[in-house]
Formats: C-alpha cells, structure tokens, sequence
C-alpha cells in the first residue's frame, strides 16, 4: 500500500509534466505511454505489453487498443508503427487509456472499443493452464484506466446503463480508485443488485488493479491455435 501510495504520486506528476506539450494527440500518445511503461516494468516478463488491432482467425477485427497483454508465447505481427496485428488467441487483457471521463458520451465510445473485442472469436479453446485459474480460460480482460473522471458512483451508474458486451472488467480512476465487475471473479459477488463494486482510494485501488493483472499475468498457459484457419 505504501509503495502504491508513491506510484499514484508518481504517475500523478507525470502526467502533470505531459500537460505542457499542449496538442491533444501529443499528450495523448505520451500519457498511453505513461501506463504501458508502468505495466511492463510490474508484469510478469514472461508477457508483452504492445498497442494494435486484434484480429480472429474469420478475419473479425477490433478497434484500435491503446494496451494489450499479449501471451508471451504466442506471435504477432509487427510494425514498425508500433502498432501491432495481435493474434485473437494471444490477447489477455485490453487497456482503454483516458485523460478524463466526465460525460456519458466517452462511455460509449469506450463500449463500442470492448465490444469490438468481444465480437472476435477463438479458433480453438484447447490447451493447458497453471496457476490462478478463477479467470475465465479464453476471456480477455477488459480495462479502462483513466487520470481522472467523474465520481465513482456516478460512472457506475452510467456504466449500468449499456449493454453488457459494452462493460469493462476493471474501470480504474488513478485518482479516485476502481470500480470491479460484480461477477464473483474479482471477489465475492455481492447481492445488493450492484453491478460493479466500488473500491475507494487511489493507493488501494491500483493495489487491487496490480494484484488482478499479476493473477492474470501469472497464469502459465498454452493455447491451442487452428493457423490454418488464418490462411485460408
């Protein structure tokens, strides 16, 4: 909690500094950079931590994700760009990077990102796991992090309001806290008819966030991958 407690602090400032490059895009690229250089230098090396489109073996694909948890055992396509084709089977978890996220309409624009990822199939759900496996084997986690936004109650309560395909797993406000899915996953479901559990407190909220993906990222696993099908 301690240390937790420095690195909202350090993010904090960071982002502050990133505030004097002015254009939009600019600062955007800078602060993504910001939470993609704090999950590699907290996650298990053995998984990579990219940006890029996933694709599935029927030629689906998503929107652009800011962050991907790529397997460390599976390939992907590079470019130069930066900007990766990640294969569906490879992608453990998604992170939506946002400034702020004060009004509903970002919301939706962030729904239409996870569904875009949950619209892509797997070409086979064969293979072998180690470790933590209270997530669901072939899911890919769905998180939103953002520097700053609207009250935790107030995002839950527009988060209720879309659809399911549209819900992130962990929404997480480095300056408020994180807002956990209600599912049982995360910790006991609660049935109070909550959605999302509300956890206050920036230092606990990225401690919780860590110990998820550290579960997640630790999970030792082989996926089965039909290549054929990718070609044709």
């Amino acid at each position: 909690m301690e240390y937790c407690s420095g690195a909202v602090e350090s993010l904090a400032a960071q982002f502050a500094m990133t505030k004097v490059l002015g254009h939009a895009a600019t600062a955007g690229a800078a602060r993504e950079s910001l939470i993609q250089h704090f999950l590699i230098n907290h996650l298990p090396e053995m998984n990579s931590v990219v940006s890029g489109v996933i694709v599935d073996a029927k030629g689906k694909r998503s929107k652009q994700q800011d962050i991907v948890l790529l397997a460390g055992s599976m390939p992907r396509l590079r470019f130069a760009s930066g900007h990766d084709l990640i294969f569906q089977e490879g992608a453990m978890a998604t992170f939506e990077i946002k400034t702020s996220i004060k009004g509903k309409a970002t919301i939706g624009e962030i729904g239409e990102n996870i569904r875009s990822v949950r619209k892509l199939t797997s070409s086979s759900l064969a293979g072998v796991r180690f470790g933590e496996l209270s997530w669901p084997h072939g899911r890919i986690l769905a998180v939103v992090v953002t520097y700053d936004g609207a009250a935790l109650s107030t995002i839950a309560r527009w988060l209720n309001a879309v659809p399911e395909t549209d819900k992130p797993d962990i929404y997480l406000d480095l300056s408020k806290g994180v807002l956990l899915k209600n599912e049982g996953i995360f910790e006991d479901v609660r049935d109070d008819g909550t959605q999302f559990i509300v956890v206050d407190g920036a230092p606990l909220g990225l401690a919780r966030f860590l110990t998820i993906l550290a579960n997640i990222a630790g999970i030792i696993q082989t996926r089965e991958v039909k290549w054929n099908e990718y070609i044709g």
